[in-house]
């Protein structure tokens, strides 16, 4: 997701350009809208701004904001079991027809009966059984494809919602939040690695290798003269509590800044995040809303649980370190995210090679300091060229893919060559969004008509606002951005298809006479392509999916 300053003067070009009223520059929407106001959401964007803004002694490159996040009871329900406990015993359901023994063998027999006080009796021993019986003997792939099955379609015992629904809306505000000010997020759980990259980054938009989680040994092996990776009944490494620290500097190399959690297991995270210099933040949520989700601690006189427990040591050592302590009931205006629309808006882009990425940087840099209430190229603002924005089924999102990838892999994307020909600018009333603009060359008119040609079977012709990651502010812009989207082929594609990468913002008259200069021609070609979904403003505010076209 853009910045709100970006998405401001965005907005602005976007309304001038469907004849609607213009977004006034500066009135920057809520990034936390789901939390109510006080001292837990204040301490967030206060950690947030302090470092990310230039100049303050707390500021912090883009390649240093790393943010580490627990799974169960931290993004999701956690609650009366684990979800990935509840995947356990379906699989042990499904796979009873294979192995008759389990009807009269423990802790397969519990499972079957349904008793789950006799699976708990098998105490950590039998629920490893039950892991190992249900999660291994299958290739990495096979695997990934269960899962995919599974979360798709199960619903959680109590609530009938589907799992991927009981995600809390107020922390995927502060994912797309940190995301949107060039942090790099990544899951850290005591879950399975492997179930959590089935179905992570499109609930969450954390990709497969920002997932640390625990995971069993795996083997290579050939399989129909095919190269794949079995997996082993043998656990490899438990991602919970100590291990916590030790998964984070494996995988990802670097201490974080930021660590939100919920429970004991991720004290070590929390204390190993706060051990390192400079600006950092920890937070944990407490569950203490019954009415909405469930209330457990033990902290503060809340029930016990048996999983996912948040003693009262826990609660006092958060005091004693400065750590935020969010309470679920005061703090949170709403807990679970409304059910996931059944469409989606979505944007299939190409992402430029090094060359591009360089020249975008220059002009960038330029435009900044002429214009420094614009924006930044970096992580937040990742450069790219939009081929197809449209409304789909969001179950048909894996069609959507495989149509894509098709299409792009044929065309030999990375092999095409364009010519970055001259600047260009849109409107913003006193400003304007400036970009480079490619030649519409056959090979790239002809890939975008190829684009939609497959993807136009699962087209639909319009949406709510619910498609989109979040409104805006006014019924009129969402309107707009709606009317944007369901228009784009007729007035965005084929002789009207302007190829360009967006730059940055100035004032129009620096603007007409950078356009005025010459323009030395470059050469660049894709470096990848992937899809996002649409958020404010027309921003590809959450990846989706990856073409992948790298090498």
């Amino acid at each position: 997701m853009k910045t709100a300053r970006i998405s401001a003067l965005f907005g602005s070009a976007l309304a001038l350009t469907l004849g609607g009223n213009p977004t006034p520059a500066g009135h920057a929407p809520d990034p936390l809208p789901s939390w109510a106001d006080g001292k837990a959401k204040q301490s967030i964007v206060a950690f947030v701004t302090r470092v990310t803004t230039p100049g303050s002694r707390d500021f912090v490159p883009v390649a240093q904001r790393i943010a580490v996040f627990d799974n169960d009871g931290t993004l999701w329900c956690e609650q009366p079991l684990p979800v990935q406990l509840y995947f356990v015993l379906d699989r042990v359901k499904a796979l009873a027809p294979e192995h008759p023994e389990w009807q009269t063998t423990e802790p397969y027999a519990s499972v079957l009966k349904g008793d789950l006080k006799g699976v708990a009796a098998g105490g950590e021993r039998g629920l490893m059984e039950l892991i190992m019986a249900t999660h291994t003997g299958m290739t990495t792939d096979e695997f990934d494809r269960i899962v995919k099955d599974w979360i798709a379609t199960a619903r959680h015992p109590q609530t009938g919602k589907r799992y991927t629904d009981m995600v809390y809306q107020p922390m995927l505000e502060v994912l797309a939040y940190l995301r949107a000010n060039g942090f790099k997020n990544f899951i850290v759980s005591g879950g399975g690695i492997e179930f959590m990259r089935a179905w992570a980054e499109q609930v969450y938009g954390i990709p497969p290798e920002q997932i640390v989680g625990s995971s069993v040994k795996t083997q290579f092996a050939m399989r129909d003269s095919q190269p794949v990776l079995i997996r082993l009944p043998e656990l490899n490494f438990n991602d919970d509590r100590d291990g916590k620290p030790v998964g984070i500097n494996q995988h990802i190399g670097r201490r974080p800044i930021a660590a939100f959690g919920n429970s004991r297991g991720d004290q070590e995270m929390l204390e190993y995040t706060q051990g390192g210099g400079g600006a950092r933040f920890m937070l944990l949520v407490l569950h203490d809303d019954a009415t909405r989700e469930y209330a457990y601690g033990p902290a503060r006189g809340l029930p016990d649980a048996k999983l996912g427990a948040f003693p009262p040591a826990l609660d006092d050592l958060a005091k004693r370190k400065g750590w935020t302590v969010v309470s679920m009931k005061n703090d949170w205006k709403q807990v679970f995210r409304a059910e996931q629309s059944s469409v989606i808006a979505i944007d299939i882009l190409l992402e430029p090679d090094a060359t591009m990425l360089k020249q975008a940087q220059a002009n960038n840099t330029r435009l900044l300091k002429v214009y420094p209430k614009g924006f930044a190229l970096d992580a937040a603002h990742r450069p790219h060229i939009t081929l197809l924005q449209c409304f789909v089924r969001t179950a048909d999102l894996d069609k959507v893919y495989a149509a894509a990838q098709r299409v792009v892999a044929a065309a030999g994307v990375n092999g095409i060559k364009l010519e970055a020909f001259k600047f260009y600018y849109a409107p913003t009333g006193a400003t304007g969004v400036a970009g480079i603009s490619a030649r519409p060359t056959p090979q790239i008119i002809k890939l975008q008509a190829d684009i939609i040609a497959a993807v136009k079977p699962f087209m639909l012709e319009s949406a709510t606002i619910g498609a989109f990651t979040a409104p805006h502010d006014d019924p009129a812009t969402d309107a707009a951005m709606i009317k944007y989207v369901a228009t784009f082929v007729p007035n965005m594609t084929g002789e009207h298809f302007n190829p360009h990468v967006s730059t940055g913002v100035a004032p129009r008259a620096y603007l007409d006479s950078m356009l005025a200069e010459p323009f030395t021609p470059f050469s660049f070609s894709p470096a990848d392509a992937a899809v996002y979904q649409l958020g404010p403003f027309g921003t590809a505010a959450r990846k989706l999916k990856e073409l992948g076209l790298k090498p």
